[in-house]
């Protein structure tokens, strides 16, 4: 699973392939300690437009009764996104790419739970992870203009020395094509993304509590 992320505003946005947002990506807030619940920087298609839209994390379909859905929708498993009803509708024709500085997982340890964060290699570098979104829900009490998913996949490569799970990773240039895929290819494009040169420290456990949220997070700790 993916249960928290990093977003800073991107370094050089004016070379990202979306002119028009240039803007909207350095103005993104620095967020160190994102979690479910919480608004992202998301992109999708709106209307016909690329948008940098601010989100909701966790997934709420027009059919959902309570926000509450929305603690177990964070997260949509590649294996079964197409088949489940709270993701399907979106699969078909909501795509969204998440960029971020880079997520967290906890390993288990004998003394308990140790947090880990995994960026790439090129620490400037942004990671982009594929996700679903859904349009603002008439419960949504929050300034966001709807919600989202991040689709997760067996891990593999470095991720897997933390946790079993990891994101769907998206290479900048397949992003835009993410966006607007029709369903029958959807599938098979995911399937065959390819993993980013990453890295993997961990960093103190203060990162369990949601009220701390300051670039100290990300920071590598020596183990003892």
């Amino acid at each position: 699973m993916c249960g928290r992320f990093a977003q800073l505003p991107l370094q050089s946005p004016n070379r990202l392939p979306w002119p028009a947002l240039t803007d909207a990506f350095a103005a993104l807030p620095a967020r160190y300690n994102l979690a479910p619940s919480q608004n992202a920087g998301v992109l999708i298609h709106r209307d016909g437009q690329t948008e940098l839209a601010s989100l909701h994390w966790g997934l709420l379909p027009f059919w959902a009764k309570e926000l509450s859905l929305g603690s177990h929708t964070f997260n949509a498993r590649l294996e079964s996104v197409n088949e489940k009803p709270a993701f399907r509708a979106a699969f078909k024709a909501r795509h969204a790419a998440i960029p971020m500085a880079g997520y967290y997982e906890w390993k288990a340890m004998p003394e308990g739970k140790q947090p880990y964060f995994i960026h790439s290699e090129h620490k400037a570098d942004t990671l982009w992870i594929a996700g679903l979104w859904e349009p603002r829900h008439a419960l949504q009490t929050d300034t966001s203009t709807g919600s989202f998913t991040l689709i997760t996949q067996a891990a593999e490569g470095i991720p897997a020395e933390v946790h079993n799970r990891m994101p769907v990773f998206i290479e900048q240039r397949d992003v835009e094509d993410w966006l607007g895929l029709s369903p029958g290819p959807s599938m098979p494009f995911l399937l065959t993304r390819s993993l980013p040169p990453l890295k993997v420290h961990p960093v103190a456990k203060r990162v369990n509590k949601g009220v701390d949220d300051d670039a100290g997070l990300i920071e590598p700790i020596a183990l003892l």
